[in-house]
């Protein structure tokens, strides 16, 4: 599950849901116990249709940061891509609402953040899954 970087842009200028997580999950010391647990019960499975899908993903993140000045960062991991947008308060409008809906339509997963600790008001991050994500034999992914 390590992430590899693809690109980071720099310009000047958590709730968690347990009904569906297994019953067999131990209780966990620290982070090197749930790597070790996620190792073993995790696994991916690509899956096509969404490989083929993913340079869209890409593009519009890219698009978005260089052609807007928006910091970004984008990161490829097991299974698939991950985007942190940097965003300050401001009216979003046309071409740059656009590809923010883009992302929106395009990620599975989509986590808000205070953005304070970048040095923006919010940091949204996109997730793209290329695989499908089994945890114990069962699918957690959610196309």
């Amino acid at each position: 599950m390590e992430k590899k970087l693809l690109f980071s842009n720099r310009y000047e200028k958590d709730m968690v849901l347990f009904d569906d997580l297994p019953d067999d999950i131990p209780e966990l010391s620290d982070i090197d116990d749930f790597y070790e647990y996620m190792t073993e019960k995790r696994r991916c499975v690509p899956n096509k249709e969404r490989i083929a899908n993913k340079e869209q993903f890409i593009k519009t993140v890219s698009e978005l940061s260089e052609n807007y000045k928006i910091n970004a960062d984008l990161s490829e991991f097991d299974a698939g891509y991950i985007a942190d947008i940097y965003l300050d308060y401001a009216n979003y409008c046309g071409y740059i609402k656009k590809l923010l809906a883009i992302l929106f339509i395009l990620a599975d997963d989509i986590s808000f953040f205070d953005g304070h600790k970048a040095d923006s008001d919010m940091l949204f991050s996109f997730t793209y899954h290329t695989h499908n994500v089994y945890l114990n034999n069962r699918e957690i992914t959610d196309f």
